[in-house]
C-alpha cells in the first residue's frame, strides 16, 4: 500500500484536531479520542471485571456508605459537582486505589486498614477523582487505541493485576502506570479537593508516608532491602513515592494548616474489619495456605513469602525461586501424565514425565525449562486430580544454580497438599482489625506481641499506626491491632 507523505500528514493533523479535548479538572488540552459517553461506557463495562479481580465488594454496607459519602463530599467541591461518581470498597487485602473513566473510584480494604483517619482516605479519594477529571486514564486509553494496543493494555492502563498478563506488555510497557506529571497533577487536584472539603491538608503527606512505609515493609517481607523502593523510577517517568512525599510537603507548606482529621469517626468505622485474606477466598497463615470452601491446604518452604491472589497463590523466595498454585478444569482427562503432555504443556519440551500419588490423589510431574528476568530457570510442574472435574497444579520455578539446593524442600511442598480435616476447617477464622486505646505502660513492642502471630508483628504494627522506628504510641492514643 502506497500512502503519500502529504496524505499521512493530513490524516495525523485531523486526528490531532479531533483528539484534543479540555480536561475539566485542569483546563488543559490533551490527546483524547473518547467522548464523555465513551468514558462512561468503558467504566460501566470494565467495572464488573475490576470487582471480580479484587475479590468482589467488601460486605459491609455501613462502611461502603461511609466511604461513598466522603467521596461525594469531595465531588461537591470539584470542578464538576453534578458529575456522577461511583465509589466501591473492594474485598482485597492489597493496598490499592484506582479510578476508571466515567467516575468509577475504588479503594481496597487493605488500603483502609493502612489509613488512620478520615482526612487521609479523603486525600486518596480526591487523588483518584483528580485522575478522572484530568482525564488521565482516558488519555492513555486513547493513545492505546491510536496505536492499536488497546486490547492488550487495558488492564495495565487501569492498574489491575491479572487483567493484562505481563507477557502482553511488550511495546505497551510505557502505558503501565501514570506518568510523573499525571501523578503530580492528581496529587495537586486531590489536595485542592481535600482543602475545599474541610479536611487538613497535611493528610496528603501522612498518607503518602504510610504508603511508602508499607512498600518498605513489603520489600522487607520479600527479602529485599527496604531502601530499594526509593530507587524505583519506572522508565524515568513513574514518580518514586519519596519524590511525591517531598513535592506534596512543599505544596502543603503554602496552604493554611487547618481542617478536620476525623480520626475517631474513621477508626470507629473500620473497627472489626477483616484484615488480610477473606476466609471465603482461602487464607495464608505464615507458610500454610488453607481454603475451607475448596477443602485443601499446602505448605511452602521456609524463606518463601506467599500471596493469595484471585486466580492463583504465589510464593516468592529472595533467590528468585517461585511457586505458583492454581486450579483448572479436568476437561475429561483422567490420566495426569496425559493432562500435562496434551493439555497443560503441550507445546513444551518435557523430561521426567511420571505418575505419582499425593495423599491418595492421582498426580503426575514433569520438568521443563523457562526464562525469568534473572535468566534461564528450571521448571517443575505437578498436576493433581482432586476430583472428576478439578485439577490442582503446582509450578515450581528455580534459578538453575538453586534447583538442587531447593529440590528437597519443594518436594515436601508438593506432598504437603491434602484435604482439610473437619477440625482444621472449623479453625480457619478471619483476622480482624481491632482498635484499642493505649494504656500507661504500653509500648509498641508489647502491643505488637498481642497481634495475630507472624514474623513481622512489630513492623506491621508500626506501619498500620504510622509510627517510625523507635517511636512509641502515647497513652490515650487509639491504635489498630490485627487479631485472630
Amino acid at each position: 500500500m502506497n500512502i503519500s507523505r502529504r496524505t499521512m500528514l493530513s490524516g495525523l493533523s485531523a486526528l490531532a484536531l479531533t483528539g484534543c479535548q479540555v480536561a475539566p479538572g485542569t483546563g488543559r488540552s490533551s490527546f483524547n479520542l473518547m467522548s464523555e459517553e465513551d468514558e462512561r461506557n468503558l467504566g460501566r463495562q470494565t467495572h464488573p471485571q475490576i470487582v471480580k479481580e479484587f475479590g468482589g465488594t467488601y460486605d459491609d454496607p455501613t462502611l461502603a456508605a461511609y466511604v461513598a459519602g466522603l467521596g461525594q463530599r469531595l465531588v461537591e467541591v470539584c470542578e464538576t459537582p453534578a458529575a456522577e461518581f461511583r465509589f466501591t470498597v473492594l474485598n482485597s487485602q492489597i493496598v490499592n486505589a484506582m479510578a476508571l473513566p466515567g467516575g468509577y473510584i475504588y479503594v481496597t480494604r487493605g488500603l483502609l486498614a493502612l489509613t488512620s483517619n478520615e482526612a487521609e482516605i479523603a486525600g486518596v479519594l480526591g487523588h483518584e477523582i483528580g485522575h478522572v477529571l484530568a482525564r488521565h486514564t482516558a488519555e492513555r486509553v486513547s493513545r492505546a487505541q491510536a496505536t492499536g494496543l488497546f486490547a492488550a493494555v487495558l488492564g495495565a492502563v487501569v492498574g489491575v493485576p491479572g487483567v493484562a498478563d505481563v507477557a502482553q506488555m511488550g511495546a505497551a510497557a510505557y502505558l503501565q502506570s501514570f506518568s510523573r506529571d499525571q501523578e503530580s497533577e492528581a496529587d495537586h487536584l486531590g489536595l485542592r479537593y481535600l482543602v475545599r472539603g474541610g479536611w487538613h491538608p497535611k493528610a496528603m503527606v501522612t498518607m503518602l508516608e504510610k504508603l511508602r512505609e508499607q512498600a518498605r515493609l513489603d520489600a522487607l517481607m520479600a527479602g529485599r532491602s527496604p531502601d530499594s523502593i526509593d530507587q524505583l523510577d519506572f522508565m524515568a517517568s513513574h514518580p518514586r513515592t519519596i519524590d511525591r512525599v517531598n513535592a506534596t510537603m512543599a505544596e502543603v507548606a503554602g496552604v493554611t494548616p487547618q481542617g478536620a482529621w476525623g480520626t475517631d469517626t474513621f477508626l470507629d468505622r473500620i473497627d472489626g474489619m477483616v484484615y488480610g485474606d477473606d476466609v471465603d477466598q482461602g487464607v495464608v497463615r505464615d507458610r500454610v495456605f488453607a481454603h475451607p470452601k475448596l477443602d485443601l491446604r499446602f505448605e511452602v518452604p521456609t524463606g518463601f513469602r506467599m500471596v493469595n491472589g484471585e486466580k492463583s497463590v504465589v510464593a516468592a523466595h529472595p533467590s528468585g525461586a517461585a511457586i505458583m498454585f492454581d486450579g483448572a478444569p479436568a476437561r475429561g482427562v483422567s490420566d495426569m501424565r496425559a493432562y500435562i503432555r496434551q493439555v497443560w504443556l503441550k507445546r513444551s519440551q518435557l523430561s521426567g514425565l511420571e505418575a505419582i500419588d499425593i495423599n491418595g490423589m492421582a498426580a503426575a510431574t514433569a520438568a521443563t525449562r523457562g526464562r525469568t528476568k534473572q535468566g534461564e530457570a528450571d521448571v517443575r510442574v505437578v498436576a493433581i486430580r482432586y476430583d472428576a472435574e478439578t485439577i490442582y497444579r503446582f509450578t515450581f520455578v528455580t534459578p538453575q544454580a538453586q534447583t538442587t539446593q531447593l529440590s528437597t524442600e519443594l518436594r515436601r511442598a508438593t506432598y504437603s497438599f491434602r484435604r482439610l480435616t473437619a477440625e482444621e476447617k472449623a479453625a480457619v477464622k478471619p483476622w480482624r482489625l481491632r482498635v484499642r486505646k493505649v494504656q500507661a505502660g504500653d509500648t509498641a513492642e508489647k502491643l505488637a506481641a498481642t497481634m495475630a502471630p507472624g514474623q513481622w508483628q512489630i513492623e506491621l504494627f508500626r506501619a498500620l499506626n504510622g509510627l517510625t522506628a523507635g517511636q512509641q504510641p502515647e497513652p490515650g492514643q487509639r491504635v489498630k491491632l490485627v487479631v485472630a
